[in-house]
């Protein structure tokens, strides 16, 4: 006998967060639960990961344990909203939030397609929905599919290839209805505090500065930029003549640092503290990982520096940066074949010690109220 499944579409009231992380809910009266559940990817053989989901009114904290690692996921569906927080030896080593305006959100669904096919999964009754998201319709993407308690709760997923293969699904293994605590849903409130990140850590050696502090202003021809250095701490404030902010606080010598970003209708924080592979959040945030003499001078400000190109081989975008003997960009060039790149000048500088209280944004772009958060 084979089975037809027919599929309604309904409206979306409102975009939510991507369904792979907190769970997708139809509205906004599902009740108090804790689920376990298990995810399999086709294409990964190292095993399936155990899936933890516990919901509190509108708030859900996703819980997933793997081999290779353990993340942690606090959403809010109606709110587009998620946090997500990696573990290594169970500290929290990474974390990042971000928020979207729904119509800029490039994986919002934009329909829901109601079916026939109720299935039984872990003794729970749902049936199937397809969540159609924004996409390139000469690029088809992935197909994506919830399955719903009578109640809103979401008990199994799967994610299809545009040839209708399996990517990876979600089932149930066991289901309780019963009150979830306000404080098991809400992400600690160490989280969204710099010093949180920019902590020595416990690998540190005493560092012996070889260079000097020092407060710099670049201007380009759409934006400026307040550079600190104490090392081997730097911050770099970018902010935009479209009111976009940029800020990147990273040590050049760990896997530390932390990055703040907003423009219209859209914002995000990412921060890292872990001792596993030193110096690689520059590559991350800073777009240098190289150091190649160019062979040429310049004299900015009455100071000499050399051009070093920071991105060697790259061949879509870049970095190249004249530099004094003690490491100042007097010159920024962020080269792109899109033709979007900018050049910065530097059109202040002072060496003057910097404490680590001004390596930090301004408290108010991560205080959790202004995403909306209330945290424990």
């Amino acid at each position: 006998m084979i089975r037809v499944t027919i599929f309604f579409a309904i409206a979306v009231c409102a975009g939510p967060a991507h369904a792979d992380q907190v769970p997708f809910f139809a509205g906004p009266d599902a009740p108090d639960y804790t689920a376990k559940m298990i995810e399999h990817d086709t294409y990964n053989d190292k095993g399936g990961r155990q899936r933890l989901v516990q919901h509190h009114n509108g708030l859900t904290r996703v819980e997933e344990k793997s081999e290779e690692n353990d993340v942690v996921y606090y959403g809010h569906f109606f709110k587009n909203l998620v946090l997500s927080a990696s573990k290594e030896d169970g500290e929290i080593v990474r974390f990042a939030v971000s928020q979207v305006e729904p119509s800029q959100d490039h994986h919002r669904i934009r329909e829901v397609r109601e079916s026939n096919d109720v299935e039984l999964v872990g003794g729970e009754k749902c049936r199937w929905r397809e969540l159609v998201r924004r996409r390139n319709d000469d690029n088809p993407e992935s197909l994506w599919f919830t399955c719903l308690t009578d109640d809103g709760i979401e008990i199994a997923t799967k994610v299809l290839f545009s040839s209708r293969e399996v990517m990876s699904e979600t089932r149930l293994i066991e289901l309780r209805r019963e009150p979830v605590p306000d404080e098991a849903v809400r992400p600690p409130t160490q989280l969204f505090q710099a010093s949180t990140w920019l902590k020595r850590l416990p690998s540190y050696d005493d560092y012996t500065p070889n260079v000097g502090d020092f407060e710099a202003r670049l201007v380009g021809n759409r934006s400026q930029e307040r550079l600190l250095r104490h090392y081997p701490w730097w911050l770099r404030q970018r902010d935009g003549k479209d009111g976009s902010i940029r800020v990147t606080v990273w040590n050049e010598l760990e896997e530390q640092g932390l990055y703040y970003s907003a423009s219209s209708g859209e914002r995000r924080f990412e921060a890292v503290r872990s001792m596993r592979n030193p110096g690689s959040f520059l590559k991350s945030f800073h777009d240098a990982y190289g150091m190649m003499d160019m062979g040429k001078r310049d004299l900015i400000l009455g100071e000499d520096c050399a051009w070093f190109d920071r991105t060697p081989n790259s061949a879509d975008a870049g970095l190249r940066q004249c530099l004094t003997s003690d490491g100042i960009p007097l010159l920024d060039e962020h080269w792109s074949g899109w033709g979007v790149g900018e050049t910065f000048k530097i059109v202040a500088l002072t060496r003057r010690p910097v404490s680590m209280d001004e390596m930090q944004p301004p408290r108010d772009y991560l205080d959790p109220a202004a995403w909306g958060l209330v945290v424990k």
